[in-house]
């Protein structure tokens, strides 16, 4: 101890000096900045690359739906259909699909048409990719998602319910989608979904039609024999004749 200061005052010094060093460091926040970011560095990350996969997944499955809803559509629109119409349905799926691969992009287009007598049964089919097309004639009781067929095809047509030769078309479609960055949504996701819609112009739409006038394909009830084609892009169709 130095000559001339009191011992009890050198302590007193020293609690004062402690004292102080302790609230310099409570009150100190320069190192704050760098602790809350250290905290939240990895929840911000994660969000960031949630982003990076979930916002084009939900795009995708908006496309998914749209692409689908319009192959309803371009199905329902006409009389009678060629097998380049039936082409160009596929076609514009994949159209509407894009920017995002229709390459495991499938389709099955099935009309569904009734007798008069209750039953229903496949008029036409066409599918490409991991569907397979119905089998023409075949009967049908519920739709592919499991509702009753009455429920589906004849309230809103012409021919009443259960009208001879009225129709339905379904569009059953699945994609599988892989997220381009895959940080959080490491596998590929399958969408699948099925759209109905009844013809605009008719109560069946005829397919196929050869294009000349007179050759108009035989209403439902009248076919007797089941035919297969494949068209320019590889769907394969089976109808009635």
């Amino acid at each position: 101890m130095r000559p001339g200061i009191e011992p009890h005052r050198a302590l007193g010094g020293l609690r004062i000096s402690g004292l102080l060093q302790i609230r310099r460091c409570i009150t100190d926040a320069s190192g704050t900045a760098v602790i809350e970011f250290a905290l939240m560095a990895p929840i911000l990350i994660t969000l960031l690359l949630g982003i990076c996969d979930f916002a084009p997944s939900l795009m995708a499955r908006y496309k998914f739906g749209n692409a689908t809803q319009s192959v309803a559509d371009l199905a329902t629109q006409a009389f009678r259909l060629q097998a380049s119409d039936m082409a160009e349905v596929f076609a514009g799926g994949a159209d509407v699909l894009a920017p995002f691969a229709s390459t495991n992009f499938s389709l099955r287009v099935t009309s569904v048409a009734s007798d008069g007598n209750g039953n229903a049964f496949v008029y036409w089919s066409c599918a490409n990719g991991s569907f397979t097309p119905y089998v023409a004639k075949s009967f049908v009781t519920v739709s592919p998602t499991g509702s009753s067929v009455d429920n589906l095809i004849w309230r809103h047509n012409t021919g009443g319910l259960n009208g001879t030769n009225t129709s339905y078309v379904s569009v059953e479609a699945t994609n599988v989608y892989t997220a381009p960055a895959r940080f959080i949504l490491t596998t590929p996701q399958t969408m699948s979904v099925v759209n109905y819609m009844v013809p605009r112009l008719s109560t069946y739409v005829g397919f196929p039609w050869d294009g000349i006038a007179t050759h108009i394909p035989p209403p439902p009830t009248t076919t007797t024999t089941t035919k297969s084609m494949t068209l320019s892009n590889g769907a394969v169709c089976n109808y009635a004749a």
